[in-house]
């Protein structure tokens, strides 16, 4: 009889479990950095620190989301249960420029 004939034995492991939370952090740019970013990050953590620290490391762009003069945070609880450290980066629109003027002033501040 060969190896594979024989009944494979099942290892018993405790099931893995996940920090979760019921609460999401929206960090968006401050009023006066819309023009220049316009990323934002929605972050499952219980504090607003954690939701920074998160969004800061997983940034694949290197931003400093641990900023509070650069991005400002909201929170929200949702229904959902979300696995803490979970991070999704999304990037608005920038407005529509009517003419070559508008171009010029957005770009040079």
């Amino acid at each position: 009889m060969s190896d594979e004939d024989e009944p494979v034995t099942e290892i018993a492991a405790p099931p893995v479990v996940v920090p979760e939370t019921n609460r999401l952090w929206k960090l968006t740019p401050a009023l006066n950095q819309l023009e220049k970013s316009r990323q934002i990050a929605i972050v499952s953590a219980e504090t607003e620190d954690d939701a920074r620290a998160i969004a800061t490391l997983g940034d694949p762009m290197g931003r400093n989301w641990r900023d509070t003069n650069l991005f400002a945070a909201d929170s929200m609880d949702t229904s959902e249960r979300h696995v803490i450290g979970d991070v999704v980066f999304r990037s608005t629109p920038r407005r529509l420029l009517r003419n070559q003027s508008e171009l010029r002033r957005c770009d040079h501040g």
